[in-house]
């Protein structure tokens, strides 16, 4: 009778454990050219994901997908991508790299989503476009935020009311010559108080001047150069 009892214990908390794990949100991130892609999760450090390796003709160094538990909140969307030194070699391509996370929550209100890309570019341009999906599905397009944002460029949508659970998705498109290095970030999130707005601006120019920088070096170094 132990031995029963013991067992549909075991069962029961493996079919709660399987549900909690299956119902938390997750954070993916993607990169494709058409033909090879490449994909991460946050099972290991939940709230941020990364990726890196060759695509095709690129290169990327290191991309980051951020959400909640990490930033934001399923209340207070956050999801934020950022690629640091993806690098074409004698040929270049496009190159779509997208992050998705679910489960976020009910509005209880109006929302204001914030879409922003901003980084530096080498032989190469970038578009933003950012998606909430009620479908709560991971890449989900069913409603859009923002489309075409090129290069450094930013948009603001008030959406009046969203049902949830519901996904965010960011996809990002780089066009690329032969011989380019591309730095981005590349985020969707609820609009800050204008104070927050303030400090949030000057870490974006904070962090183009270090990819600035970057850029310069890496310039040198890469010029000439193939990758794999």
């Amino acid at each position: 009778m132990n031995t029963l009892r013991n067992s549909v214990a075991i069962a029961a908390l493996a079919i709660v454990v399987g549900y909690s794990f299956q119902a938390r949100a997750d954070i993916l991130v993607m990169a494709t050219d058409g033909v090879n892609t490449g994909i991460a999760d946050d099972h290991a450090t939940p709230g941020h994901t990364s990726y890196s390796g060759a695509i095709g003709n690129f290169t990327i160094s290191y991309d980051l997908g951020a959400g909640f538990p990490g930033v934001g909140s399923p209340s207070n969307p956050v999801l934020d991508l950022t690629s640091l030194d993806l690098t074409t070699g004698t040929a270049g391509g496009t190159l779509t790299v997208s992050v998705t996370e679910t489960d976020f929550t009910t509005t209880t209100g109006p929302m204001q989503f914030l879409s922003t890309l901003v980084g530096n570019y080498v032989n190469s341009q970038a578009t933003l476009s950012t998606y909430f999906d009620t479908t709560n599905a991971h890449f989900g397009t069913g409603t859009p935020l923002s489309s075409g944002l090129l290069n450094n460029q930013s948009a603001v949508v008030v959406e009046p009311s969203i049902t949830g659970p519901y996904s965010l998705t960011a996809i990002v498109t780089i066009t690329a010559g032969a011989n380019s290095l591309t730095s981005l970030d590349a985020i969707v999130r609820d609009v800050p108080e204008p104070a927050t707005l303030l400090v949030l601006g000057a870490a974006l120019l904070m962090t183009l001047g270090m990819a600035g920088a970057r850029r310069v070096a890496a310039t040198g170094r890469h010029a000439g150069l193939a990758f794999s």
